[in-house]
């Protein structure tokens, strides 16, 4: 099995935990007791969804009507404090054509940009 498809496979596995883990969430939790409890499967969500878009292979289409820049504006964006995930996402292009794999302003600080792209296009929340 490849590495993209053992990736997908655990971070669906990670995602049913998610999911039950919420289900089965007590009740009454405060705000941070609930972060707390979710914590441990929320951050492994995050962690394969990261490593799985590193790998993914893009389904590309065209252009879209959106803001586009380059990946180092987008990482001196990110690195400046000028986009967090709470502002958006964004989708990485190639040539011009526009993949499906989604990046988000935290990859930036988690060293988890894919290279084999040479823009952004960005959407705002």
């Amino acid at each position: 099995m490849k590495k993209e498809e053992q990736l997908r496979k655990q971070l669906d596995e990670a995602v049913s935990a998610d999911s039950k883990a919420f289900q089965d969430a007590p009740m009454g939790l405060t705000y941070d007791q609930y972060s707390e409890y979710m914590s441990k499967t929320s951050n492994e969500v995050e962690r394969l969804s990261r490593e799985y878009r590193l790998v993914q292979t893009p389904v590309f289409g065209e252009e879209p009507d959106a803001d586009i820049m380059s990946i180092e504006d987008f990482i001196e964006c990110c690195n400046d404090g000028g986009f967090i995930d709470y502002d958006g996402f964004g989708e990485y292009m190639k040539d011009g054509k526009l993949s499906d794999i989604t990046i988000y302003p935290s990859d930036v600080s988690h060293n988890m940009v894919r290279k084999d792209f040479d823009t952004i296009v960005w959407y705002n929340r």
